[in-house]
């Protein structure tokens, strides 16, 4: 019996070690390895089973719940392994409800059965119902580089110029084109090839959405290059400025521009003409860029300068008069080298000119060279008229006379 009572107390104290062995390894355990949570943002869902949607016609825009936040617990060991990354949401649309709401659950990748995982305050998909519509939309092929210098693209064509595009209707309603981007640098050569298309909207971004479908996955573009050739800009002017005013100078820029055509008629084109600008009636000064548009230059010549303007300057000022004295130290004689001259006097003369204030306000007696012709006078006193040197966009209006004797 004694030995019975033994026997069970040894039992007992075996189970009891065994116990207390647990227990402590448990206390190290978490002292060494504790448990700890962690948040992780921005983890994308992903849509299943969307065709339980879009086989009823309709297509959707996602309004709230494409990304979500989650709060995960483990242990410190396996917790400080984890990214973002490790896990995944999924939104499982033959679970939306009447209120247009898809529950989002969430899963770890790897260490599932170690970790508790609660997600954030966004826990459900919120979506907006629309309607699938389809529409046909220009192809513009644009071009990305320069060809070669001596060459310009002279046009270019893609197939189809059209593509039909199905899609949401609050999506389709903000399309405005379809653009095909080609790569011609440096080729000096016609060019086959093909571009993918891409959808833009009115603001010249870029629209990207999986429920957009094209009937057209590659546009095929022939690049067709001509020979370029700097040639005149010719501008004529039509100068009948307002009484009382004068036109001081006319100008334009650029006077040669850089074109591109076929070629023959290339080799016949020296330059292009833009008519004529009229100054008639101005009392004050013009100014005009010219848009170098299609209608300006002749048929089948296309412009290849970044200028696009002829910039045109037109300087108009009203006339004005002076008078200009000068003595008859001033005054060079011509004719008869042996005639002796002499003035009456010290007699003060003057001119009167006539011009824009700008050009007559610095000049000088000394820009006219005034003189007197003495060759067909005999001896004795006379009244000699004075003779002027031209200057340029001035008028003299009243030379005066001089005395003189002539011996």
């Amino acid at each position: 019996m004694i030995m019975k009572n033994l026997k069970n107390n040894n039992l007992g104290m075996k189970i009891l070690s065994v116990l207390t062995a647990i227990l402590i390894w448990l206390l190290v355990a978490n002292i060494n390895d504790p448990i700890r949570s962690e948040r992780f943002s921005d983890i994308p869902v992903t849509i299943v089973n969307e065709s339980a949607l879009t086989d009823l016609g309709y297509a959707y825009e996602i309004v709230e719940g494409d990304k979500v936040s989650i709060t995960v617990e483990g242990k410190n060991s396996v917790v400080s392994k984890l990214s973002a990354s490790d896990f995944q949401a999924v939104a499982d649309f033959s679970k939306l409800s009447e209120v247009d709401a898809v529950p989002i659950d969430v899963s770890a990748r790897k260490y599932a059965n170690q970790l508790e995982l609660s997600i954030g305050t966004v826990n459900t998909m919120k979506i907006k119902k629309d309607a699938v519509v389809s529409s046909s939309v220009p192809v513009n092929i644009v071009m990305d580089g320069k060809a070669a210098k001596g060459y310009a693209v002279g046009n270019m064509t893609g197939t189809p110029n059209l593509v039909k595009v199905t899609g949401p209707e609050n999506l389709l309603s903000k399309v405005k084109e379809i653009r095909a981007e080609v790569d011609i640098e440096g080729i000096t050569h016609d060019v086959t090839t093909s571009a993918e298309p891409v959808l833009y909207d009115k603001n010249g971004k870029v629209i990207d959405s999986n429920q957009i479908k094209m009937d057209a996955t590659s546009i095929d573009v022939y690049v067709r290059l001509w020979k370029t050739k700097n040639v005149k800009v010719e501008l004529q002017e039509s100068v009948a400025p307002a009484a009382g005013y004068e036109k001081v100078s006319f100008d334009y820029e650029p006077k040669t521009i850089e074109v591109a055509a076929p070629e023959d008629v290339l080799e016949e084109l020296t330059s292009i003409s833009l008519g004529r600008i009229s100054l008639n009636n101005l009392t004050e000064s013009y100014e005009e860029d010219i848009e170098l548009t299609e209608e300006r230059l002749p048929k089948g010549v296309i412009l290849v300068d970044d200028a696009k303007d002829i910039k045109v300057k037109a300087t108009i000022e009203k006339r004005t008069s002076r008078k200009l004295s000068f003595t008859a130290a001033n005054v060079s004689i011509r004719g008869e080298k042996n005639k002796e001259v002499t003035f009456h006097d010290d007699n003060v003369y003057a001119i009167v000119i006539d011009g824009a204030e700008s050009v007559i306000k610095d000049v000088k007696i000394e820009d006219f060279s005034p003189w007197i012709d003495i060759s067909n006078l005999d001896a004795g006193e006379h009244a000699v008229r004075v003779h002027v040197k031209d200057v340029d966009g001035i008028t003299v209006s009243d030379t005066g006379k001089v005395k003189i004797s002539i011996r």
